[in-house]
C-alpha cells in the first residue's frame, strides 16, 4: 500500500470538516427559519330542508379536516333558475363550526344554494 504524505492527509481531513461544518450552518438555517409554508383549505359541507316555502340551510366549516370554532363569517348565496348567484346572509359559525341561516322562497322555479368563507 503506498504511503500517503502527512501534508495530504491534513489537508482532506480539513476539507472535510469545512466542508461538514458548511452542511451542518445550512441545516441550522432551515431548523431556524421564520419562513413556513401553510397550506389552508376551507371546507363546507351544506345541508339543507325546505318547510313551508322556507329553506333551512347549515354548513359545517372545516380547515384542513378540523372544525374551524366560533368566530367564522359563512357568507350564503343562492341562484334561481342556473342564473347569477345572488349573497342573500352572513353568519357566524358556532363553537363546532356550523354557520346556519334560512332562505323565504319568493318565486316559483330551481334554486341551488351555496356557501362560502366570507372574505370581509
Amino acid at each position: 500500500m503506498p504511503k500517503t504524505p502527512m501534508k495530504t492527509l491534513l489537508a482532506i481531513l480539513l476539507l472535510l470538516c469545512v466542508v461538514g461544518s458548511d452542511l451542518a450552518a445550512y441545516g441550522m438555517f432551515q431548523v431556524t427559519s421564520n419562513v413556513v409554508h401553510v397550506d389552508m383549505q376551507f371546507t363546507i359541507t351544506l345541508s339543507s330542508s325546505v318547510r313551508n316555502g322556507e329553506v333551512s340551510l347549515t354548513a359545517r366549516v372545516r380547515i384542513n379536516s378540523n372544525s374551524v370554532g366560533d368566530g367564522i363569517d359563512i357568507a350564503f348565496f343562492y341562484s334561481l333558475n342556473g342564473g347569477e348567484w345572488t349573497h342573500f346572509a352572513t353568519q357566524k359559525t358556532n363553537r363546532g363550526g356550523i354557520a346556519r341561516t334560512t332562505y323565504t322562497i319568493t318565486a316559483i322555479g330551481s334554486y341551488e344554494f351555496k356557501a362560502a368563507v366570507s372574505s370581509t
